[in-house]
């Protein structure tokens, strides 16, 4: 009996029908702690191996799309999507031939359901471009972009006309569904640093040439409608990161040779002209502004971002003021309620053994309860170590990491009580 039970597990394992669920069921009885009773039932949850590039949040591998139904998300066994409601498996893209590990997927994919994915091209080399369909995983079409210099940090987005990327020495961008390429960046001179940042929407090169006129100068593109652009003379920081379209935000440096801790947070108007600039000091300085988990509210006034050492922060983005801070808390996303944000230490009521999923009011920074991430372990890591989704749809949090342990890295659906 024992041996028939073994073979039948590994038959539907290999079918995909079972396997990669870690847990299911209710976990109500639990003898070892108290329930809280505004505990979010655990919904499902499937093994997530962690990867070499987990600790580079700069690539967004621990980011998660969603589609209709899924949740996709990419770690060390590839890009993979699960149904929201079951944590049924819907597919595996596959791994593009001669591509190696999954060092980034894109921030968000496209809204007509296009996603890029960078895979190792050898030698720790982050250059291998694929594009798949986030319905099916269907690989679209792919690329080995490496070239001379080696890339650890690759940028690419998608909209919905193409998908662009600043890969080792590529700085290009590529029709969606056959990967021809459209536009190709060449610097304005033979003695020029430029540097590059790319959104959605925009593409903006900063650069500073001894050889050409003018010496410095910001150039900004629309990258769906190619007519909308706009140059800014006489400034030639670095381009660090574009964090926002709306408004267009970019982090820049002081300087052109490289991109500083004390650099600057720039806005600009739908024209393409300078609007607020902010020095990175002060309070400023620790805000982390990865484009991961920065996010810009509805009214396009308040940036909210990491800050310090595992915490979150809101920026006023016409008067460069910061809002308010809080400790050991992340930002899952921005919903009608507000910041969705997971915290070991809420404002409200008493801190427990688990995190707490609450919204904060990105002006005021007002907390609103929504519900205890419980795990009947007490094992989740700190907010800050995860990887965090939420879909305001069903109100579902979806969260991706290793536990406190270290032995166990998983994805996880948690639905919020009924108000």
């Amino acid at each position: 009996m024992a041996l028939i039970l073994v073979i039948v597990m590994v038959l539907l394992i290999g079918a995909g029908v079972g396997g990669y669920f870690l847990f299911s069921g209710d976990d109500s009885a639990d003898p070892a702690a108290e329930r809280p009773a505004n505990a979010m039932a655990r919904l499902w949850g499937a093994t997530s191996p962690a990867s070499e590039r987990e600790g580079q949040d700069e690539n967004n591998l621990r980011s998660m799309w969603f589609t209709n139904d899924d949740v996709v998300l990419g770690d060390s066994q590839g890009v993979r999507a699960y149904n929201r409601k079951t944590g049924k498996k819907q597919w595996t893209a596959k791994t593009p031939k001669g591509a190696g590990e999954v060092c980034a997927v894109s921030k968000e994919p496209s809204e007509d359901g296009v996603g890029a994915v960078v895979f190792d091209a050898g030698g720790d080399d982050c250059s291998f471009l694929s594009v798949i369909d986030t319905d099916t995983g269907r690989t679209l079409w792919s690329r080995n972009l490496k070239g001379g210099n080696t890339e650890d940090r690759p940028q690419m987005v998608v909209n919905s006309k193409v998908v662009a990327v600043a890969i080792g020495d590529t700085y290009a961008g590529f029709t969606i569904t056959g990967g021809a390429k459209v536009w190709e960046l060449t610097a304005r001179g033979h003695d020029c640093t430029t540097t590059v940042g790319l959104s959605p929407q925009y593409r903006a090169v900063g650069s500073d040439c001894s050889d050409a006129k003018p010496k410095k100068q910001l150039a900004l593109q629309d990258l769906e409608y190619s007519g909308i652009h706009s140059t800014v003379t006489g400034d030639g920081r670095a381009v660090g990161q574009i964090l926002s379209d709306r408004p267009l935000t970019i982090r820049m440096s002081e300087e052109a040779d490289e991109i500083d801790a004390e650099g600057t947070l720039s806005t600009y108007t739908e024209e393409g002209k300078p609007d607020k600039t902010f020095k990175l000091s002060g309070e400023l300085e620790d805000l982390s502004l990865k484009p991961r988990d920065t996010f810009v509210d509805e009214d396009e006034q308040v940036l909210v971002s990491g800050y310090g050492n595992g915490g979150i922060a809101a920026v006023d983005l016409k008067t460069g003021e910061l809002l308010w801070k809080k400790q050991a808390s992340a930002s899952a996303g921005l919903d009608t309620e507000g910041l969705i944000a997971v915290t070991d230490a809420p404002d409200t009521g008493t801190t427990g053994q688990d995190p707490v999923l609450v919204s904060i009011g990105v002006r005021d920074g007002k907390e609103k309860v929504l519900g205890t991430v419980y795990d009947p372990k007490h094992a989740l890591g700190s907010p800050y170590l995860m990887s965090l989704a939420w879909d305001g749809h069903t109100d579902t949090l979806f969260v991706q990491g290793a536990g406190l342990s270290h032995d166990t890295s998983s994805i996880q659906a948690f639905k919020a009580p009924s108000s």
